[in-house]
């Protein structure tokens, strides 16, 4: 059970970075190259972060009770609706940034 809710929160916790990084990488050419210097393409940069960003926040709260406690890793039905309203508002944010871009050209 303590597996399964915290795999819910660290998802939801890589997501919410992950969008960040991705409106920041639209927004600002010379983080994309930053990105893309890593490993030679942005998005293979991008996807790399979110993986060790969901398995770095897994280890945190599944080795950490403090942790779990502190941030009600428990309650799987406050992190089920987190983990759909953070995903829904990091991709019409990322969709607000491409339109903005797509109407400013």
């Amino acid at each position: 059970m303590k597996e399964s809710a915290a795999s819910i929160a660290s998802a939801t916790v890589a997501i919410f970075l992950t969008g960040w990084i991705i409106i920041a990488h639209d927004l600002s050419p010379d983080f994309k190259q930053s990105l893309a210097s890593l490993t030679g393409n942005h998005w293979i940069s991008v996807s790399v972060i979110a993986i060790v960003l969901f398995i770095l926040s897994l280890e945190l709260l599944i080795g950490f009770k403090s942790a779990r406690r502190f941030l009600r890793v428990y309650d799987i039905s406050l992190w089920s609706t987190s983990l759909v309203a953070v995903t829904l508002i990091m991709v019409l944010g990322i969709l607000a940034v491409l339109i903005t871009q797509f109407l400013s050209h």
